[in-house]
């Protein structure tokens, strides 16, 4: 009985989560001001699953350490270090780049948090996250989990590869706008949301941004209406 429990328990972690960033190299700045430097896997949940309730970031300082867990509500944020390859002259030559993942609860209740992508910082966040459906495939651009992967995959993300971009203002829940509502086009959407903003609202409705331009977005209201 007691190893049917434990394979049970092993399928349903599985089942209901995937690792966004396996073992990368990773600063943690947790709440309490203290910083860790090592590498970091990140485990997000899948799409609609609330089991559980919050992603996890596992941290270990080297390989040969014990890894320890950590909730979202313990970090403040997370900057991965992550490698990768082009193709250059017929050459592949090995970069870097970083980027940061913030926690965030995403209802008003406050009991279902996790993690995504700063994109854009200010008094309009936009976030960025990729899910996957319940059995482990991904949804929407078909983007490779695996990214940010020590081995130095070739294929890494773009902010527009997640299949959920995100706009987050303070103390109200982060909302999808990469995704066609069933209910209103993005513009409609947009200048509701914007409608704080009347110079936005104008530039959303005659076209002049679309939902390509989510970063241009971010970037004007907080240059012309954050304050």
């Amino acid at each position: 009985m007691k190893k049917i429990l434990l394979l049970l328990t092993s399928f349903m972690l599985t089942a209901f989560s995937y690792s966004q960033y396996d073992w990368t190299k990773a600063t943690v700045y947790l709440k309490n001001g203290e910083q860790l430097v090592g590498e970091g896997d990140l485990r997000m949940q899948n799409a609609g699953i609330s089991i559980g309730n919050k992603d996890i970031l596992n941290f270990r300082k080297t390989r040969k350490d014990k890894k320890k867990k950590f909730d979202p509500e313990e970090i403040d944020s997370i900057r991965f270090t992550i490698t990768y390859t082009i193709r250059k002259n017929r050459k592949r030559i090995e970069k870097t780049r970083q980027e940061t993942y913030i926690p965030v609860y995403f209802n008003l209740k406050r009991n279902k948090m996790g993690f995504v992508q700063l994109i854009v910082d200010g008094n309009m966040k936009l976030v960025g996250r990729t899910v996957s459906v319940q059995n482990g495939a991904m949804y929407g651009s078909g983007v490779n989990a695996g990214i940010g992967l020590n081995t130095t995959p070739t294929v890494f993300f773009y902010p527009s590869n997640h299949n959920e971009l995100m706009f987050l203002k303070d103390n109200q829940e982060p909302e999808v706008f990469n995704r066609a509502s069933l209910t209103k086009s993005f513009r409609k959407r947009a200048m509701k949301y914007f409608e704080g903003c009347s110079s936005l609202v104008k530039k959303i409705n005659s076209k002049a941004f679309k939902k390509e331009d989510l970063i241009k977005i971010a970037e004007y209201y907080n240059a012309h209406c954050g304050n």
